[in-house]
């Protein structure tokens, strides 16, 4: 048996797990319990957040005794063993389908065995004639259970259309409940490179939510296996959010999201292995949904770019670009990379990394997550949930009705969302201007390009 304690941090679905909790909700926030519960997606909030979101309808008062009981409760879990925890069905479904001859953006993409392809927030890698894609491998993932990732998961292939499954080459710890790759540690968005000095392989994981820090792995073959070297690593002591890795010729350099406050250059030390200098921010002073997080950091030209996403979650929006002289020095905005966006939301996806395609000229792609592709978001929504997000850090500039409120309160949440089904949408840059521009395109192929 586990204790369980509870707060207004905890999440609504926690609270409304026992019948005690349930009655000490009630008590304190009397009806609100019943509207909870129609919307779903508003279940992963802690309750704090709820009050933020309330803008001023729940008392201070209330909310003090409702956390005071809640923290005294004793109660007590009986927790099923997460090695029982059964794929999603669609992280289970089988659909063979013949061989691919071009990407399909947005499509269900699956590999060679039938099975939707898992590696989310993910990279590619090329290597001696072979690509590598890897990724948060979500098939336990459906919104309900607390899986985040179920370790990472890698492919292969030689046309970077039909993939070979090659499984966990990084596994989830389900023994130890406080450990880094435990599945519900949401670990996710890792970034593998290899260093020169030391000939090894270093893959950095991200772990976001309460813990916000890295665990950075190193191996001495790409496929592992992998040895934790440092976990629950803060960089300066910074809170971690997205990040990316550039190497430039022997040095790395260390974007990320710190303290969702700006997006920090660090140079890495010489074994790659933690950042021994901070040096330089971009986008700072910015808040939710205008946060920059999903940093994709990638050379052209002499020029360096960085894509980014705004800050809404899982729900996509507008991405942003930016270029800078060198790796090393500041990142200056240019603007909306995804050309003729009516949606206003990045065609509905995330960026994760930008890949320049070896033996093509000037092959670069965008490689993004569609989240959540049951939420297509146009540009009426994105407005919406851009006011809604805005107005709680600046409620001069952006109004919001109730009823919007509740449209985004009814929206995919991080710890709602079915990511088991996300697709993917790959999508070739070009480059108008000196600005890096990602047009729509239904299907393309690499014999497309020189």
């Amino acid at each position: 048996m586990k204790k369980v304690a509870l707060s207004l941090d905890s999440s609504l679905k926690e609270i409304f797990t026992y019948e005690e909790s349930r009655a000490v909700f009630d008590k304190f926030l009397p009806g609100m319990r019943t509207m909870a519960e129609k919307q779903p997606a508003a279940l992963g909030f802690s309750v704090r957040k709820i009050i933020q979101f309330s803008g001023g309808a729940i008392p201070a008062e209330a909310a003090d005794a409702l956390d005071a009981a809640l923290c005294a409760l004793e109660l007590y879990s009986a927790e099923p063993e997460m090695s029982d925890t059964p794929l999603t069905p669609d992280g289970a479904e089988v659909v063979p389908e013949p061989p691919r001859d071009a990407i399909y953006p947005g499509k269900v993409w699956r590999d060679t065995n039938g099975r939707r392809i898992q590696a989310h927030g993910g990279a590619l890698y090329y290597d001696n004639g072979v690509y590598y894609w890897y990724g948060e491998n979500k098939d336990h993932t459906d919104g309900k259970c607390p899986v985040w990732t179920w370790g990472m998961r890698a492919y292969r292939s030689t046309d970077l259309c039909n993939w070979e499954d090659l499984g966990l080459f990084i596994q989830p710890d389900l023994t130890d409940k406080e450990a880094p790759l435990y599945p519900t540690s949401r670990a996710d968005r890792p970034h593998i490179v290899k260093c020169a000095y030391t000939g090894k392989y270093v893959c950095w994981i991200k772990h976001c939510g309460a813990d916000a820090c890295f665990t950075v792995l190193q191996a001495d073959k790409f496929l592992g296996p992998y040895e934790i070297v440092k976990a629950h690593y803060r960089p300066f002591g910074c809170e971690v959010g997205d990040f990316d890795i550039a190497v430039c010729g022997d040095t790395a350099y260390l974007y990320m999201d710190a303290n969702h406050n700006g997006q920090l250059t660090m140079r890495l030390t010489r074994d790659f292995l933690e950042a021994e200098e901070k040096i330089c921010w971009q986008y700072e002073g910015l808040h939710a949904p205008f946060s920059r997080e999903a940093p994709a950091v990638f050379e052209h030209g002499g020029k360096w770019y960085m894509l980014t996403s705004g800050m809404t979650g899982y729900v996509p929006n507008k991405s942003d670009s930016a270029v800078s002289d060198a790796p090393d020095r500041p990142f200056v905005s240019i603007g909306d990379p995804h050309a003729d966006d009516a949606s206003h939301a990045s065609f509905n996806s995330q960026i994760s990394q930008v890949f320049k395609v070896p033996g093509k000229r000037d092959l670069y792609i965008a490689l993004a997550d569609r989240w959540v592709p049951d939420y297509p978001v146009d540009a009426k929504l994105a407005d919406l949930l851009e006011r809604c997000t805005a107005q709680r850090f600046d409620p001069e500039h952006y109004k919001a009705t109730s009823e919007e409120m509740q449209t985004m309160m009814q929206s995919p949440m991080l710890t709602s969302a079915n990511t088991s089904r996300a697709n993917y949408v790959w999508l070739p840059i070009t480059f108008e201007e000196g600005k890096p521009k990602i047009h729509w395109r239904n299907s393309w192929k690499l014999s497309d390009f020189e």
